[in-house]
C-alpha cells in the first residue's frame, strides 16, 4: 500500500512531519505539499500557469502552488506509482463547520478522491497547539483502523483533535458539521497614494455546537470525524423546485 501525504502548511510544516513519521511504520509515504504556507486556499489550481516541482529529499516534494495543485500533480501527473489513499495534515488550526469551504486541508483530500481508499483530512483545533509531544497516542486511537478504508465513493473523513493532553482525550466522536456565525468584518483602508486595500477579518464564532456536532465533539474533549460528501446538491429541494418551475 502507498499513501501520499500533503497539506496546506507547507511541506517543511511540523505537522505534516509529525504524519509521516507516524504512518512510515504501517505504509510506504511520498510527502507532495505546497512550497510555502497555502492555509485557505480551498480547491483552488493553479490553472493559467506552469508550476514548479522540486524533489526537496527522498519522496519529498515540494510545489509552487496549492494543495489542490500539489495532489492532482502527484496523482495524475509527475508520480509514476500506484497510491492508494490520500491522507492530509496533520493541519495546525481547527477544520470544522464552514472552515471546510475554505481549507486547504480538506481540499488536498478531496483531490484524493479518485483513490481507491477513502481520503483522510487531519487537524488540531489550535493554531498554535501545546500538546504535540504525544501525538503519536492521539494517532493510536483511530489512524490505523483508517489507514485502507473504503467508504463510499466521493467521500472523505475530516478529523480534528482537542489541543489537549492525551490523558485527557474522552474518546472518538462520529459527527455532523457544525455551523458558524458570519465572519468578523474586513479591514478596508488606503495607502498614501490612495490605493485601496484590504484584509480578510477572523472567522465566526460556532453557531450551531450542538451536540452531534463538530464543535460540540472537540470542546467535550473528544476526537470529531465526519463524513464528508462532494454531492452537494440539496435532494430536499429537487422536488419542490421543479413545482416552482412548473416540470412537475
Amino acid at each position: 500500500m502507498r499513501i501520499l501525504l500533503s497539506n496546506d502548511d507547507g511541506f517543511n510544516a511540523p505537522g505534516i512531519k509529525q504524519l509521516a513519521e507516524y504512518i512510515e511504520k504501517y505504509s510506504k509515504i511520498t510527502v507532495v505539499a505546497p512550497k510555502k504556507n497555502m492555509s485557505a486556499c480551498s480547491s483552488s489550481l493553479s490553472v493559467q500557469k506552469e508550476i514548479k516541482i522540486k524533489n526537496n529529499r527522498d519522496s519529498v516534494y515540494s510545489i509552487d502552488g496549492t494543495s489542490a495543485d500539489s495532489v492532482h500533480l502527484a496523482l495524475r501527473g509527475f508520480l509514476a506509482q500506484k497510491y492508494h489513499q490520500v491522507i492530509s495534515g496533520i493541519n495546525y488550526g481547527s477544520n470544522m463547520g464552514d472552515d471546510v469551504i475554505y481549507s486547504g486541508t480538506v481540499a488536498a483530500a478531496i483531490e484524493g478522491r479518485s483513490c481507491a481508499c477513502t481520503p483522510l483530512a487531519i487537524s488540531i483545533a489550535n493554531r498554535n497547539p501545546q500538546y504535540t509531544d504525544d501525538i503519536r497516542a492521539k494517532l493510536d486511537l483511530f489512524l490505523p483502523k483508517y489507514l485502507g478504508m473504503k467508504l463510499e465513493d466521493r467521500t472523505i473523513l475530516n478529523i480534528n483533535l482537542p489541543d489537549i493532553p492525551y490523558a485527557k482525550v474522552k474518546g472518538i466522536k462520529i459527527t455532523c458539521l457544525g455551523t458558524r456565525r458570519t465572519s468578523n468584518r474586513a479591514k478596508i483602508f488606503k495607502n498614501k497614494n490612495g490605493l485601496m486595500y484590504g484584509t480578510i477579518g477572523d472567522v465566526g464564532n460556532p453557531k450551531n455546537s450542538d451536540k452531534g456536532t463538530d464543535f460540540h465533539a472537540v470542546k467535550e474533549k473528544y476526537i470529531s470525524i465526519t463524513p464528508l460528501t462532494l454531492d452537494m446538491t440539496n435532494h430536499k429541494l429537487i422536488s419542490k423546485l421543479k413545482q416552482y418551475n412548473g416540470n412537475e
